[in-house]
């Protein structure tokens, strides 16, 4: 198992959040490998992290770009987890005084280990958790239907094809169509979160120059496009929320 952790120009932030939290975890170094984008952010993260046990690996610019780099570095059928380089918590739900709260998972790693395990079970490849940090739609449930898989914390049977991307905006909206069509569906913890800070600076709104609104939307009608029987859209906001549902006839 490898854990793969795609940064642009963030090495401050990794260093502060998601490396800290895995190492409270006792995830081992040699487990982690960090993608950067280019020989100069590769120098920056070295300097910054001064740690020779993990790995720093030169992709490419851009989230869709080193998505697919990512894939291709490692071997098909290999067990990765993604994970973004600014989570500062991996939570659970909880009932306290018959209310739902959330609290700090006590082992990342047995979490890691049950989703492999039931894609093996349902021979499916890709596992997840719920994508909004906010207890109160959350349930106990494990579901392994068509329901959005989010990127910054999620798990994969490494499967090349289904890592292909025609998006950078949405890519994960992208994977977890990909493999449900292949595999049938996706395993998704509808107990378990993570407390992060979308849109921060540098990452994907670096690699788009900080002109990222204006990027969204075309990205998600390119992917509404290819699939427009798994995804709709609707507006939310200043964004479009895309909507994953499967309304092909089953018949």
């Amino acid at each position: 198992m490898k854990i793969a952790i795609p940064s642009y120009k963030r090495a401050d932030i990794l260093i502060n959040k998601t490396l800290p939290m895995l190492k409270s975890y006792y995830i081992e170094d040699e487990e982690i490998d960090i993608f950067v984008g280019n020989i100069e952010e590769y120098e920056n993260y070295k300097e910054a992290i001064d740690n020779d046990n993990i790995n720093i690996i030169v992709g490419e610019v851009g989230i869709d770009n080193i998505r697919m780099f990512m894939s291709c570095y490692y071997n098909e059928g290999e067990e990765i987890v993604y994970i973004d380089d600014d989570i500062e918590k991996i939570e659970r739900l909880v009932m306290i005084d018959g209310k739902k709260k959330l609290e700090p998972i006590a082992d990342l790693r047995y979490i890691i280990d049950e989703g492999f395990r039931l894609c093996k079970a349902h021979n499916m490849k890709n596992w997840g958790i719920y994508p909004v940090h906010n207890p109160f739609f959350m349930s106990d449930k494990v579901s392994t239907d068509l329901k959005y898989v989010i990127g910054a914390l999620t798990g994969v049977i490494n499967d090349k094809e289904c890592e292909k991307r025609i998006v950078s905006h949405g890519e994960d909206y992208e994977r977890t169509i990909r493999y449900y069509l292949k595999y049938g569906g996706v395993i998704r913890f509808n107990n378990l979160t993570i407390k992060t800070k979308y849109f921060a600076k540098g990452g994907i709104e670096a690699s788009l120059n900080n002109e990222r609104a204006k990027h969204i939307d075309e990205q998600l009608y390119k992917l509404q496009k290819e699939f427009p029987d798994l995804m709709t859209l609707s507006n939310k906001k200043k964004y479009l929320n895309p909507i994953l549902k499967d309304k092909r006839n089953k018949n």
